[in-house]
């Protein structure tokens, strides 16, 4: 295992273990950075990609494009949205009714739970994410994006028949 590869090459696929390994490694990171105010914040970008090339590389193994993991960065997005308006919504009603010390408080509560409860399904749905792509078996032998973890490098990739064509058949005698 090149954990050089694993973590910074979006080309190419990785077996369970090495995303299991990458998995650790940005939970690692995401856990240290997070005590590190400025650099820790800049860092975190890097982490993304980091992200981006284990995950990657995992749904390449399953025969399935890389861009499947963008789908759940917009999941998420959509449930910060969501939850941003959920948010300003409890805000904004809390000074249509007076402003009041009250009023306030309840608006902050509704506001964080609000919060609280779409953030926590995002969450969930990373965690279901990351579980599934590591108990998943992947393709064996070697698919369009490369050989199985594994297997060498100088492997060529199956070439499919364009949809519609046969194969060419082998016309050659056969000598018994």
């Amino acid at each position: 295992m090149d954990i050089g590869k694993v973590l910074f090459s979006p080309n190419g696929r990785i077996g369970q273990q090495d995303y299991w390994i990458g998995i650790l490694i940005l939970i690692g990171a995401n856990l240290f950075l997070t005590w590190i105010p400025i650099l820790g914040t800049l860092l975190w970008f890097v982490l993304i990609y980091v992200g981006i090339c284990v995950y990657g590389k995992r749904l390449h193994d399953l025969g399935k494009s890389a861009w499947l993991h963008a789908a759940v960065w917009g999941v998420q997005f959509a449930l910060g949205i969501v939850g941003f308006m959920m948010a300003g919504g409890a805000i904004m009603a809390a000074i249509a009714n007076g402003g009041s010390e009250e009023a306030g408080l309840v608006a902050a509560l509704a506001a964080s739970g609000g919060l609280l409860m779409v953030f926590g399904i995002g969450f969930i749905i990373w965690i279901v994410y990351t579980i599934w792509l590591g108990v998943s078996q992947g393709e064996s032998g070697a698919n369009r994006f490369g050989p199985a973890p594994g297997q060498p490098q100088d492997m060529p990739a199956p070439v499919a028949a364009p949809v519609g064509e046969t194969p060419p058949k082998d016309d050659t005698p056969t000598v018994s």
